[in-house]
């Protein structure tokens, strides 16, 4: 993440359950820990233009979003699943990095919010579409793998 409070913080899978959370991964870190944010970028599942992330730990399932919150699960080879599992990288909201806009939501993109992973828009009802803070919130670096 490029938000000042999160530069260590890694977008991984919560080994509680399946939600996507942002925290702080380092060399120190365990095998799970660096595997569970560890991901595989491949060809979109909806559009081959843009990408989806497997889980480089638990292959077969991909991150994905459900009722706006960021989950890792097995793709069931529908195409709901497919554009739920698609993003598409485009320059940094911030002006650094990549954004990851929605397939199917593209007013929204992968944000990370209390240190939860959502798509979010810039402004909406929901609270992690606040404006505060979203154009850092939702700008993400490429880093090498942990595992």
């Amino acid at each position: 993440a490029t938000t000042s409070c999160c530069t260590g913080d890694y977008l991984q899978h919560d080994a509680g359950d399946d939600k996507a959370v942002i925290a702080p991964v380092t060399s120190g870190s365990s095998a799970t820990v660096k595997g569970d944010a560890t991901w595989t970028v491949r060809a979109g599942l909806a559009n081959g233009n843009c990408v989806s992330f497997e889980s480089a730990n638990t292959p077969g399932k991909y991150l994905r979003h459900y009722a706006f919150q960021l989950h890792l699960q097995p793709n069931d080879g529908s195409s709901q699943f497919a554009a739920d599992a698609t993003f598409c990288p485009k320059p940094g909201n911030s002006g650094t990095g990549y954004s990851l806009q929605s397939f199917n939501y593209p007013a929204k993109y992968i944000r990370h919010y209390s240190f939860t992973g959502y798509i979010a828009s810039n402004g909406g009802t929901n609270t992690w579409d606040t404006t505060s803070s979203w154009a850092q919130d939702t700008s993400w670096l490429a880093a090498s793998p942990w595992s």
